[in-house]
């Protein structure tokens, strides 16, 4: 047994190469290769405890702590690989003159390696992908869960762990969803047959929009004519949404709410015309009676509509019922489309209540509204044609009444910047409203101490109130530049 042991210690210690004045021995390569591995598992185990129990609990977002542990981990790797190298008493000069003599034979098989490590490092350093990013690349989409030196994690929706080598991602294109934020534009591709009214469906659309739960109203839903397709009149909504990594949902819930409201309008969805054309036109499929009505339901068009359902009436033509905007171009009434939505409210049914953010502009465009201010025995009630809620959206403050329906109503409801862009546009629709905006002076004189503490209402209101809130109102949408 002595001997068994004697003879491979002398094995591991007898030089087998030499390289100059410098020896190589199996048991130096052993020792060295035993260092390297220890130096890796410090490595490792170094990185995962700095990024998640030391970076983390300092409150640094995921990507940097991503960085400063991989360099740091790999930095104080290396250095505890060249002290148990140095302790173990390897000959550096053997191993260099070993590296030497073999780096020009492997280095060729170390490019891809190398450039991978720089990739990896200038990804750590530049921060343009961070882990936790959700990224689109040669048509995979996913989150970044790992970036190394040598290569980039990516976990897909369908929950697929992918390895990328970093140099693919430092040299290709990339599109960072949340490079800066989660949130983000979706683009929804809509196209129909040429006889469809493309104000109606950009109706539809900003309707549906405003249907989903998860479209953000941080901006408001756009809709636009695209193009004049061969087949089709194509148009796109855009929706900004608050997860843009959750986009699939999102668009996949609009495209069943556009098909519905599509259908309630009778709007079909494009589809390629082919012509046929017959060999031989004068042959005559010969058919029996009984068989005759067979090929001719075969040649009618199934409609695909719910009859069941009334079609709705178009917001186009609810405003031109009204007398203002009775008088209304199509282009006019199409702008006004553009820029609001139609929300329908059943009998007592809330619109908005005290305290809420003024957010929306509203004209009532079927139905009745009313609202009661303490020390009044009968409700106001607004009709078709009148307005609500422009109080609170020119003036910035909590809604200071409570609306509600007395009868199933439909209001359109405009945003605040689509409210600035109706006032430029529409002039004789803002002296209308500058005018009904007496009617708030029981507000007024309700919340009468809380505006003047906010330095809302001035001694100037006192004098004439009409004047005072045209002066508010050129100051908030007509500013002098």
């Amino acid at each position: 047994m002595a001997s068994l042991l004697d003879i491979i210690q002398r094995t591991l210690s007898t030089p087998f190469l030499r390289v100059g004045n410098a020896e190589v021995t199996l048991s130096a390569i052993a020792q060295f290769f035993l260092a390297v591995l220890l130096a890796i598992a410090f490595s490792l185990v170094f990185k995962r405890m700095l990024s998640s129990l030391i970076l983390g609990r300092l409150g640094f977002r995921q990507g940097i702590r991503e960085l400063i542990s991989t360099i740091t981990s790999y930095s104080l790797g290396a250095v505890l690989c060249l002290i148990l190298l140095q302790t173990l008493g390897i000959n550096f000069a053997s191993l260099a003159v070993l590296a030497g003599s073999l780096g020009i034979g492997i280095g060729f098989g170390f490019q891809d390696l190398a450039r991978n490590f720089i990739s990896g490092i200038a990804l750590l350093v530049e921060q343009k992908l961070k882990v936790g990013d959700f990224i689109e690349w040669e048509e995979l989409t996913g989150y970044i869960v790992e970036i190394s030196l040598r290569s980039t994690v990516i976990r897909t929706i369908t929950q697929r762990h992918i390895v990328i080598p970093n140099s693919e991602l430092a040299g290709s294109k990339v599109i960072n969803w949340t490079y800066h934020n989660t949130k983000g534009w979706v683009p929804i591709y809509v196209s129909v047959t040429h006889e469809s009214d493309a104000v109606v469906v950009i109706e539809a659309l900003l309707d549906s929009a405003n249907l989903e739960e998860s479209v953000s109203y941080e901006y408001p839903p756009e809709a636009y004519f695209i193009d004049f397709g061969e087949c089709s009149l194509d148009f796109v909504l855009w929706v900004w949404v608050k997860r843009i990594d959750l986009k699939h949902k999102t668009e996949s819930s609009l495209r069943f709410i556009i098909d519905q409201n599509l259908r309630q309008y009778h709007i079909r969805l494009a589809s390629p015309r082919y012509d046929m054309w017959h060999r031989n036109p004068n042959i005559v499929v010969q058919s029996s009676v009984e068989e005759s009505q067979k090929y001719t339901d075969l040649q009618n068009v199934i409609p695909s509509f719910n009859e069941a359902l009334p079609k709705p009436v178009a917001v186009r033509d609810l405003l031109r019922s009204l007398p203002y905007f009775g008088q209304c171009s199509a282009v006019e009434l199409r702008k006004l489309v553009e820029i609001g939505y139609r929300r329908r409210l059943e009998g007592n049914e809330t619109l908005f209540k005290i305290g809420d953010p003024g957010d929306a502009f509203y004209i009532i465009l079927s139905g009745a509204v009313s609202y009661q201010l303490d020390g009044y025995d009968q409700p106001t009630v607004l009709t078709a044609g009148q307005f609500v809620g422009e109080f609170s959206l020119m003036l910035g403050v909590p809604r200071t009444v409570t609306i509600k329906a007395i009868e199933d109503t439909t209001v359109f409801a405009i945003s605040p910047q689509g409210f600035k862009q109706i006032l430029q546009s529409q002039p004789g629709l803002y002296n209308r409203i500058v005018n009904q905006m007496s009617r708030h002076e029981a507000e007024l004189t309700q919340q009468d101490r809380r505006l003047r503490e906010l330095g809302l209402i001035t001694s100037e209101y006192d004098k004439n109130p009409v004047a005072w809130v045209k002066k508010q109102l050129d100051k908030l949408f007509f500013p002098k530049t």
